[in-house]
């Protein structure tokens, strides 16, 4: 069964994956009555502008998330916007990842299906930032966007997800009822990391791995109240942060994404999950 969501909050949607994810969901068989579609610059969004003005469910909100006085901008918008339907479904897309660094190494970049097949290719862009590479700048700007934004947004909206799940009480636990995804990648996986020896980018990854922890932390506070988190990994994907090297389009992986959200349920609540809706190691 599609996803079901009434209303949904996408950050980071001016582009790549979250733009994606507003084109896709206002397509849905039963699209959200309200897509709150954040970006940093609204005026700047012109392609998400552009769908706003084509599809009257879709709401344009500035959101930089490392400026407290945006979110709470954004709660307020949001709470107005929704109304007492609540929010039913937080996309937390919104992340950076910086290539910094002149060491290269041979990495997998296989067309394979299997994340973990052999494939050389030396990409120095991409897979830098080993121990030499950092500073604390780097490190905390990491885990302030892809870690602290999403865990307060998650406080701050948290009212909102409980009013979206109060109102389906009787479901099952769902992204349809009320739900949080973090958009996570397979880089996070500390088995990846240890076995496969998968990537450097010490910023990145640890930031990433800090964000499933949340997941799981949220899930066990949040699951009594009827709200779902689960972390998803888009795939690597042909945008501005992946690169032409990815292994799939925006639509292809965001198309797989929306179909695992319909799909997860409590064996999905604080796991990190593949686009395909596999279950992947921490």
């Amino acid at each position: 069964m599609p996803l079901a969501a009434r209303t949904v909050l996408v950050t980071g949607a001016s582009r790549g994956l979250g733009l994606t994810f507003v084109k896709q969901l206002i397509k849905l068989p039963s699209p959200p009555e309200v897509i709150i579609a954040t970006c940093r610059n609204p005026s700047g969004a012109s392609e998400l502008q552009a769908l706003s003005q084509a599809n009257s469910s879709v709401k344009v909100v500035k959101l930089d998330v490392e400026k407290d006085e945006d979110i709470e901008e954004c709660v307020k918008t949001t709470t107005s916007a929704v109304g007492e339907k609540g929010l039913s479904l937080l996309i937390n897309n919104s992340g950076i990842f910086e290539p910094v660094g002149t060491k290269s190494r041979d990495v997998d970049v296989s067309k394979g299906k299997d994340d973990h097949e052999k494939g050389h290719l030396t990409v120095t862009k991409l897979f830098g930032g080993s121990l030499e590479d950092q500073s604390r700048a780097l490190m905390q700007k990491h885990f302030n966007v892809n870690v602290t934004s999403p865990i307060i947004l998650v406080q701050k909206l948290l009212p909102l997800l409980k009013k979206a799940a109060a109102q389906k009480s009787s479901d099952p636990l769902s992204c349809s009822r009320a739900g949080v995804v973090n958009i996570s990648a397979l880089l996070a996986s500390q088995d990846f990391t240890q076995n496969y020896r998968g990537g450097v980018s010490l910023h990145y990854k640890c930031s990433k791995t800090a964000l499933n922890m949340a997941t799981i932390m949220l899930d066990h506070e949040l699951r009594d109240a009827g709200i779902l988190v689960t972390s998803i990994h888009p795939g690597w994907v042909k945008t501005d942060m992946g690169t032409d090297l990815g292994h799939m389009t925006a639509d292809e992986s965001i198309a797989a994404c929306l179909d695992t959200m319909a799909k997860a349920d409590v064996k999905s609540a604080g796991k990190m999950l593949n686009f395909d809706g596999n279950v992947l190691t921490f």
